[in-house]
């Protein structure tokens, strides 16, 4: 009897790993299970490489967990910089603390999100998520193209600003319609066509491309209430779009004119523009957002064939602006060009923007603005830290089409983590004027001896720090 316990207890400790990895390997083990039959299997638990089934995880298997430990981990001395995980899966690990994952995770995200899975040790308390990839947002599919957005639902803390991504196919019209807030467009490929009235019934036609051949594309701007229309020309077009109402979606926002007369009494439409109700059948009953064209529109840059003779005359104030034609302002490290009603797109009244170049490995320096700004990433991966104050901070990983918001005087920088690449992205705000505050510009014109005893570092440091805004350093 006590042998048989003996050798129960052997099998035992081999299933858990003590003994042996692979019980198979024991002579009398052999012979135990060999006797016993189908009653006890061996399941060859000792570790993840031995195991009989199949594991679900993709990440690579490795003899002993402190190698894995040792390869997961910050290469010391750490001083924030982004988790290096030797091109396997990321996993929770950092200065020790941590450890792997020991269920699944979606490791692409993880590896888009580096900062989330093993934050800096900078980071601190709570800060909201602050960032939304737009090819998380459901995208609406209709005859002529597609949209998708991020609202207030998807980004909570981004209350001043929603924005979406348009695709109309070529010639498609975005349909006539309105909006209760301001509308901003930055073209992000293609050519199309604006046309919009203000309200003294003044008209505005005009062509808008996205960059081609080096150079940068236009934006344009509506104010609230401007009725407008946007046409795709023969290249397709698609566009950025800025609203100044983070709760984009709410009922009273944007208003269709073929659902408005789909909704007012036939005699009354018909009594309105002064024509037979025999004539105004065919008005849709369902707005179509997006429509394609019966016939093909003049090509780019012949908008004044398409343009209507008005009595009242143009509109003062051109609602397009074109970047192409704005000299850059040059940093150490990029460049940035900037737009806003007070310096040179007066029609522009809510909204202030900035196109933000930043060379590979270069930074945009820490500043922080009096109002909310929304970014979005067109090219280039980037890394960002929000401070919120009160020794809280979170960083984030941006790629193409990501969007985020930097709450009002969240403390922030971007930093362009390609060698090889460009960083480019766009910063918008719910202001007439851009406006930022540089630390460094801040420090250098203090009182020396004040930064020196509170950064605990020599007047001769405080004095190599720049009197000019750097925005963008190398």
């Amino acid at each position: 009897m006590l042998p048989r316990l003996s050798q129960l207890l052997l099998a035992a400790l081999a299933l858990s790993g003590v003994v042996s990895a692979d019980p198979s390997g024991d002579e009398e083990l052999r012979a135990f299970f060999a006797r016993e039959g189908a009653a006890v299997k061996p399941l060859n638990l000792g570790r993840r490489s031995a195991a009989t089934t199949q594991t679900r995880h993709l990440r690579p298997t490795y003899e002993r967990e402190e190698t894995i430990l040792k390869k997961r981990d910050i290469t010391p001395p750490d001083v924030g910089q982004v988790a290096d995980f030797g091109g396997q899966d990321p996993e929770p690990i950092r200065n020790g603390a941590g450890d792997t994952f020991f269920a699944n995770s979606n490791h692409e995200i993880d590896a888009q999100n580096p900062d989330n899975v093993a934050a800096p040790p900078t980071d601190a308390g709570t800060v909201p998520n602050l960032k939304w990839s737009m090819s998380l947002s459901h995208t609406r599919l209709l005859k002529g193209g597609w949209v998708r957005e991020q609202t207030i639902t998807d980004l909570p803390p981004s209350k001043d600003l929603a924005g979406a991504e348009l695709r109309l196919s070529p010639f498609a019209y975005r349909e006539l319609h309105w909006h209760r807030v301001a509308e901003w467009g930055y073209i992000l490929n293609g050519t199309g066509r604006i046309s919009a009235i203000d309200d003294s019934g003044r008209s505005y036609i005009s062509d808008v491309h996205g960059p081609s051949n080096g150079s940068d594309p236009d934006i344009y701007y509506f104010p609230p209430g401007v009725p407008h229309s946007i046409q795709a020309l023969d290249q397709g077009l698609e566009i950025l779009l800025i609203f100044t109402d983070g709760n984009f979606d709410a009922t009273g926002t944007t208003f269709m004119l073929s659902d408005w007369l789909a909704h007012t009494p036939l005699e009354i439409v018909a009594q309105n523009f002064g024509v037979n109700v025999s004539e105004l059948g065919g008005i849709p009953q369902k707005d179509p957002y997006i429509l394609k064209s019966t016939v093909e529109p003049p090509p780019f840059g012949h908008a004044s064939e398409q343009a209507v003779a008005d009595p009242q005359g143009d509109v003062p104030s051109p609602y397009v602006f074109h970047l192409d034609q704005q000299k850059k302002t040059n940093a150490p490290g990029g460049w940035v060009k900037i737009q806003d009603s007070v310096t040179n797109f007066p029609v522009s009244k809510q909204l202030a923007s900035a196109l933000v170049f930043v060379e590979p490995n270069g930074l945009r320096e820490l500043h922080w603005h009096i109002n909310d700004e929304w970014l979005y990433i067109i090219s280039g991966h980037g890394r960002a830290t929000a401070f919120a104050g009160g020794s809280t901070a979170r960083t984030f990983d941006f790629q193409p089409g990501d969007s985020a918001v930097f709450p009002v005087s969240y403390g922030h920088y971007i930093k362009n983590l390609s060698p090889t690449e460009p960083l480019i992205y766009v910063e918008l705000f719910k202001a007439e004027k851009f406006v930022d505050f540089s630390a460094t510009q801040w420090l250098a014109l203090m009182p020396r001896q004040v930064v020196a005893d509170l950064l605990n570092i020599s007047i001769a440091t405080v004095e190599t720090f720049k009197k000019e805004k750097q925005i963008v350093i190398a």
